[in-house]
């Protein structure tokens, strides 16, 4: 049902060091309803945001359902809230709450599957702010989108496929820039609610 968890090098090597060298040195339709897990599987389009810490997820859900399961247009709405909060749990942990590296990792790997949290810990540079966090001191974000395709078992989600792009400005002591990310992410309903399974992830200018 999902995708088998692989990195792209090319993802793996791009992190916001680069963004933001040059501040240093001169001076990621929304859907509706849902029900568990943390996000919802996959829907037909459908509406619905939730901000947090100035955070505003806009996304689009699409539902892939078993013969006799509910309606696309209906799984969508149920998942959409989930996968919803989800997301926001982690571009705050990622780069509103990182800012300043006080904060640690240990919210954000949470939100992987165990089996790949040593992997995600390793690639924190193409997941998040990374190793510039200590360097700034807030991230204002200025777009968070998101399309997702769910999977249903019999009737629950079970796994669902999200594209995520984020943009923002990162401030320092030195002045501001640019910080941006996009992935592709895998997750898996458990029973602790939804979990990263597989990724390929980037941060930096948008392409």
């Amino acid at each position: 049902m999902i995708v088998a968890a692989r990195n792209n090098p090319r993802f793996r090597t791009a992190g916001l060091a680069g963004v933001l060298a040059g501040v240093l040195l001169a001076g990621g339709c929304t859907s509706g309803g849902g029900p568990e897990p943390d996000g919802q599987a996959p829907g037909s389009p459908s509406t619905s945001a939730a901000p947090a810490k100035g955070l505003q997820v806009k996304l689009v859900t699409m539902a892939k359902v078993p013969p006799g399961g509910p309606s696309a247009t209906r799984a969508a709405r149920q998942a959409a809230p989930g996968l919803e909060r989800f997301l926001d749990r982690y571009l705050t942990a990622a780069f509103v709450r990182a800012a300043g590296g006080e904060a640690g990792w240990d919210g954000l790997i949470g939100l992987f599957d165990k089996p790949v949290r040593a992997s995600a810990r390793k690639q924190l540079d193409a997941l998040s702010l990374g190793a510039d966090a200590p360097k700034v001191s807030a991230v204002r974000p200025s777009r968070a989108s998101a399309r997702a395709v769910v999977l249903y078992g019999e009737r629950r989600p079970a796994a669902a496929t999200v594209r995520l792009a984020f943009d923002g400005t990162a401030d320092t002591a030195q002045g501001s820039g640019q910080v941006h990310l996009r992935s592709v992410l895998q997750l898996l309903a458990t029973g602790e609610g939804w979990r990263i399974a597989a990724f390929d992830s980037r941060t930096g200018p948008p392409k």
